[in-house]
């Protein structure tokens, strides 16, 4: 009779190499036992000892509950073992909760036991390849763009099977931004602090307020303009390393990237958001209609991508001069610190409550 002597009480990983062993009679001394893998597949163990023991290295390549048929002549036994995946090793740690067509956006996160220099695959759909990031100090982080609206099953990919998947809600591009690379060549400074996104912050830049017809070189010169500004060292300008919003509205309409979103802006002095500027001197006259259709789509955007909650509701906020106070989620600068900007008391001449209330209805 064939006996198991010694198999795995608890379960174990997919290519975890385990050892079984038994005994059978010794008149089966120097004959080869047979092992049947679920019934199906068929592969020789090892040779039955002179005293009718054996013993028997196996490893699986795939989890399950398996089972393991092991025979000699007319003799068998059954042993089912439950193998688990191989331990996740990779995952997502940035990722938006929506994003819209055309958006570049920021997906990352760890990369365990992985060399600096390792490459990943980043699918989407199972099938279509969107970026080969490569891990540095145990971490993967690679801009995206998505072309189709849907549910997406997006998927990074690593070695011996290592992967894992999120479901990312793409939908239909709702307002565009103009690239950084549309009005200056020069990348974010490497020194800039990474940035995971509270709440808005609204501001006007005090500039002559451009006209509505305004040209896109017009613009971009504009932006220059600010970015040389607050990167002047002071009296002559702020001394940051770049210009401070993450966004600025033109007249027109037009919406410009400033600082990258996973980059801490230079805007409120606390900084634990985006900053949005009007483009313009708001003290007096009022945003023009597009730029108010363009916050609202954009704010929108926002909230949707980060999961911000209720634009009107006020929560908790640091401030940088009047301690703690409860502040809606897309506040004023002059909420946070002791200035006019963004022109009027509550955000009149820019329509803050207004946004607000729009931002909620379309969310």
């Amino acid at each position: 009779m064939i006996t198991i002597t010694e198999a795995p009480k608890e379960p174990i990983r997919v290519k975890q190499t385990f050892a079984v062993a038994g005994t059978t009679s010794p008149e089966y001394a120097g004959k080869t036992i047979a092992i049947t893998v679920d019934n199906q597949f068929k592969t020789e163990g090892t040779v039955v000892n002179k005293d009718g023991s054996w013993l028997f290295g196996f490893v699986f390549q795939q989890p399950g509950n398996r089972r393991l048929t092991i025979t000699i002549a007319n003799e068998s036994v059954d042993l089912t073992i439950q193998v688990l995946p191989p331990p996740v090793r990779l995952n997502f740690t940035k990722t938006p909760k929506s994003v819209e067509t055309q958006d570049i956006f920021i997906l990352g996160g760890q990369a365990e036991v992985y060399q600096d220099g390792d490459e990943l695959i980043l699918l989407a759909d199972r099938k279509f390849e969107l970026a080969r990031p490569r891990v540095k100090n145990g971490q993967w982080q690679t801009p995206v763009s998505l072309n189709q609206p849907g549910k997406r099953l997006i998927e990074i990919i690593g070695f011996e099977q290592d992967r894992v998947q999120i479901e990312l809600p793409v939908q239909r591009q709702t307002i565009g931004i103009l690239p950084r690379s549309v009005w200056i060549n020069e990348p974010i400074p490497a020194d800039v602090e990474d940035l995971e996104p509270q709440r808005i912050t609204i501001h006007h830049t005090e500039y002559p307020t451009l006209a509505t017809n305004a040209n896109q070189s017009v613009e971009a010169e504009r932006l220059r303009q600010i970015r040389r500004f607050h990167v002047e060292k002071p009296p002559a300008g702020r001394g940051w390393s770049d210009i401070g919003y993450h966004f600025l509205i033109m007249p027109s309409g037009r919406v410009y990237e400033g600082r990258p979103q996973n980059k801490r802006g230079a805007h409120d002095r606390v900084n634990d958001g985006l900053g949005i500027a009007f483009d313009g001197q708001f003290s007096s006259r009022t945003i023009s209609s597009a730029q108010f259709q363009s916050a609202v789509a954009l704010c929108a955007k926002l909230f949707r991508r980060y999961g911000f909650g209720n634009p009107i509701t006020p929560v908790p906020t640091l401030t940088a001069d009047f301690g703690i106070k409860n502040l809606p989620l897309i506040c004023a600068h002059q909420d946070r610190v002791a200035t006019s900007c963004p022109g009027t008391p509550g955000g009149k001449t820019v329509r803050l409550e207004e946004i607000r209330q729009a931002v909620r209805r379309r969310i």
